[in-house]
This record gives structure tokens, sequence and C-alpha cells, in this order.
């Protein structure tokens, strides 16, 4: 073959490759630009602004109104978003509407009220927020498994045709959920759950005075009064006892109404351990049960084994 011609056949082939990957690599540029995800717009409330909402619902993630302590997930909130960034909110405290400045966050992230929401859904007639589980100046996406579901009152009055109320109540498949906790929690007490209607003790006898400890729900705790059920917390004060002891420790109290120790809340050194212990029984054995009552807590109606705070003092 010619040189000259093989050489002109070489170049051209040379070409070719060069436009040839510039072509892809053009093409494939491309497609990256277009994979690129735009930003997301910035929340706005422009759209609802003045739109007086009330919630209806609130579920976990799983559907239910329950989690596995027994906290229950109650609807409560009423907002009107006044502008982007300020809202009125109810406060069941003051019984008013207060006014609170908004905090927009990216992906339709926003505070208010001291509370972070991420915005699931938004039209006129009604709202979906995600309440966002803070630690810190951590948002714990992966833990925040609370949904709030907000109807306007015109939609609930004019459309539906019914009230916060009556759409809030547990289902039936809450009922089933905490048959079958209580059952568990019957035959284990570590698997016992807090009841929504507490336990509650009556002193039988004057040498023995019960005070409960009442949670109030203020802007120091959210307006969230939960523990006062979670973690129902007594002070109990002994007269004439056979020498003075002050000791603080979980009781389990079963559907029956019986109590038995669960475990201290005070550090024992392990030396005394098994005496402290000891001790506590017998306090529960021959004072706790001898001079007052149980009420075993319940949910949903149903009765089932639940723990309880007891500080204990004794009085010789």
């Amino acid at each position: 073959m010619n040189f000259s011609l093989t050489k002109k056949i070489n170049i051209t082939s040379f070409l070719w490759v060069i436009l040839a990957t510039m072509f892809f690599v053009s093409c494939n540029r491309s497609k990256v630009h277009n994979n690129i995800k735009k930003p997301l717009a910035p929340l706005s409330f422009k759209s609802i602004a003045g739109i007086n909402f009330t919630e209806v619902r609130r579920r976990m993630a799983n559907g239910l109104s329950f989690d596995k302590n027994g906290f229950e997930a109650e609807p409560g909130y009423k907002i009107t978003f006044l502008t982007n960034d300020s809202a009125s909110v109810w406060s069941p405290d003051k019984k008013a509407f207060i006014n609170f400045l908004v905090f927009l966050e990216p992906d339709s992230i926003f505070n208010v009220a001291r509370s972070y929401f991420k915005m699931k859904h938004m039209s006129k007639d009604s709202l979906v927020l995600q309440v966002l589980e803070v630690q810190g100046d951590t948002l714990h996406m992966k833990h925040s498994l609370v949904y709030m579901t907000f109807y306007s009152n015109e939609y609930l009055k004019n459309v539906l045709h019914t009230d916060a109320q009556t759409l809030g109540k547990p289902d039936r498949r809450d009922t089933l959920f905490i048959e079958h906790k209580a059952a568990v929690a019957e035959k284990n007490p570590d698997s016992a759950f807090a009841g929504r209607q507490p336990v509650e003790l009556k002193s039988l006898n004057s040498l023995l005075t019960i005070d409960r400890v009442n949670v109030k729900p203020d802007i120091s705790n959210n307006y969230d009064a939960s523990d006062y059920y979670m973690d129902p917390e007594f002070n109990i004060t002994i007269n004439k006892a056979y020498e003075d002891f002050s000791y603080s420790f979980w009781v389990c109290v079963d559907a029956k109404g019986q109590i038995t120790f669960y475990r201290s809340i005070d550090y024992i050194m392990p030396e005394f351990r098994e005496s402290t212990i000891k001790t506590i029984k017998a306090i529960i054995a021959g004072y706790l049960k001898a001079y007052m009552a149980a009420t075993p807590g319940s949910t949903l109606g149903i009765k089932h084994t639940s723990w309880v705070i007891l500080n204990v003092v004794g009085k010789k």
C-alpha cells in the first residue's frame, strides 16, 4: 500500500476518534447536568395565610395512635399562618392563641412555637406535618415518627360535617394493639407499658399519706403533660414507722392491682444491694400493701401491667 495513502487514512481515523470522543463527553455532560436535582423552592405559606387549621389526627409512622411504651399521640394543635414568618398557635395553658415567629429551613422544614416540623402536604383544606425529633443541633429524621393531620375549620364544618374530636379518636387497630401488649405484659413485667389512665393509689390508713406528683403543661415542657401518665410518680409518707428511712423505686402494678418491686431508682453499692432490696420488699409487703390500695392503669378501657415511681419516706 502507498505510504502517503496509509498516512492519510490513519490521520482521518484519528480525527474521527477525537470527534467521537468529544461527542460522547458532550452527551455525558448533558446527562450529568440533567441528573442534577434542581434546588427546591423555599416553603411558602402565602397560599394558606389566614386559614384556621385544627389538628384532627396524630399517628405514628405505623398508623397507630400508640407507641410501644404506651405514649398516645393525641391531636390538639391549632395553627393559623399569618405570613411567611409568623403564625398564631393555640396555647392549651393560656386558653388563647399566641403569635410566634416562623423560621424557614431547607427541604420544607420550619420551626414554630419551639418545635420543628416538615411539611409533607399543604392545601387550603388540609395539612400534613411530620414532627421532627431534635437533639441539640441535630434533626433526627429516622426517629421522627409522628405525623399530624390538620383540616381547615371551614372544611371540617361545611364539607365533612364533623369535628376534630370525633376524627381524632383511636380506632380498631389501636384496640387490637393494646390488647396484644396487655397480654404480653401480664406474662412478662419487663413488657409493661404506661396506662393512658394511670395507676391510682388510695390510702387505707391515716398513718400513710399519698401525694401525686403533678405535671402541668406549660412552655417549659412545650405544653406536653404526657409525663403525668408515662411516668406516674407518688410521694408516700409513712408515720410511726419502725425506723426513719427513704427509698425511691419502681414498682409494677398488674391488672389486678397487685404491687411488686421492679427496681431501685437510687444507686445501691454492690455490697448493700441484696440487703437494700430485701428491705424495700419488706416495706412494700408490710406497709404499702397493708395501708393502701392500687387501681391498675388502663388504656382504651383495658387494664394492664404498668410501672409507677414511689418515693417512700418512713418517720419513726
